[in-house]
């Protein structure tokens, strides 16, 4: 599996490169030997590409891309255009293809534009050339691929959350840069992180955006962004996870650290104890010690909009929480 935020931009227009260079050279195949010299941009008498019997060496490949133009291609300009925002879901406001000066505009059209490159290559086909047919791209496990559907498939993903709809349980894994059976154990889960499904959609198991952003946000692997420019709706909480996350965003929006906020609440050290371990998900009869008393004097000093929700509701399911956590200590 290939890590979205291990991912360089380097990575990016190598691999695309790469892809358009192999492109190029099994055109011989269907036109003639040196069809991928004319792709290329590359002189045709020194090229051999319809005549070099393939045995998985890149050596031809690789020095016939140092020799082309494929970087100014639109479909590698396209793939590194849109990196960093698949990585980063920010947009560096450049659109050197069509000059769109807006984000909506940019991301429709590039991922439209490289809706046909998934389209085709989705099912991971296998391109082998004449000769030996030697399969120099395609399979599950091509690095060139999985590096492109990486990137193409995040940005989508990015845009999804972007405009609050739902998320797969693959989108999900991609931006939270974890495997597919780590983000099942979470929907499966009883534990105060489960991850709540929405229902599903095609056939597919689906998250609504503020329940997989909440969750996103929580992962090591998630490269951002913070979208939280207010304090987020809740009525109610069914999580103690989804609780956690209203206190969190609330401190980040506030630009303070666990030990700012404690020094301006004049908390004792147990009180500070007990602030961080909710934040850490970590459930022991501490989190008691956060009464209703304690979670109205936060509310008020974040200025709450929903502040009935932030101390009831955030009573109701840290007393549900220790309360467990007291219920299973009886049979350890």
């Amino acid at each position: 599996m290939i890590t979205l935020s291990k991912l360089t931009k380097e990575d990016a227009k190598k691999a695309a490169m790469e892809f358009l260079g192999i492109i190029a050279m099994w055109t011989d195949c269907f036109f003639d030997e040196k069809a991928g010299a004319r792709l290329l941009k590359i002189d045709e008498e020194s090229y051999e590409g319809g005549d070099i019997n393939y045995d998985g060496s890149t050596e031809a490949l690789e020095s016939y891309i140092e020799k082309s133009d494929l970087e100014n291609s639109v479909f590698v300009i396209r793939i590194q255009e849109i990196f960093n925002f698949a990585q980063t879901g920010v947009w560096d406001g450049v659109d050197s293809i069509n000059g769109n000066n807006n984000l909506e505009a940019w991301i429709s059209d590039a991922l439209l534009e490289l809706g046909t490159f998934q389209n085709v290559f989705g099912s991971r086909p296998r391109l082998s050339f004449k000769d030996d047919g030697v399969t120099m791209l395609g399979g599950k496990d091509d690095p060139i691929l999985e590096t492109l559907f990486t990137i193409t498939e995040a940005a989508r993903a990015r845009w999804n959350l972007l405009e609050r709809l739902d998320l797969t349980l693959d989108e999900i894994a991609l931006l939270a840069g974890v495997g597919i059976k780590t983000v099942r154990n979470a929907v499966s889960s009883k534990g105060p992180d489960r991850l709540i499904v929405a229902g599903r959609q095609e056939d597919k198991t689906v998250v609504d955006a503020d329940e997989a952003y909440r969750w996103l946000l929580t992962k090591r692997g998630f490269t951002g962004p913070f979208l939280y420019e207010e304090e987020p709706p809740y009525n109610t909480y069914e999580t103690l996870g989804q609780f956690r996350h209203h206190c969190y965003v609330l401190r980040t929006l506030a630009k303070l650290e666990i030990a700012d906020l404690a020094k301006q609440l004049g908390w004792n050290k147990s009180h500070t104890q007990a602030y961080n371990n909710l934040e850490n998900l970590d459930v022991s009869e501490r989190l008691s010690i956060l009464t209703p008393n304690t979670l109205l004097e936060l509310g008020k000093f974040y200025k709450s909009e929903n502040l009935n929700t932030f101390v009831i509701e955030g009573s109701r399911i840290l007393a549900s929480a220790v309360a467990e956590y007291q219920a299973k200590q009886l049979f350890n």
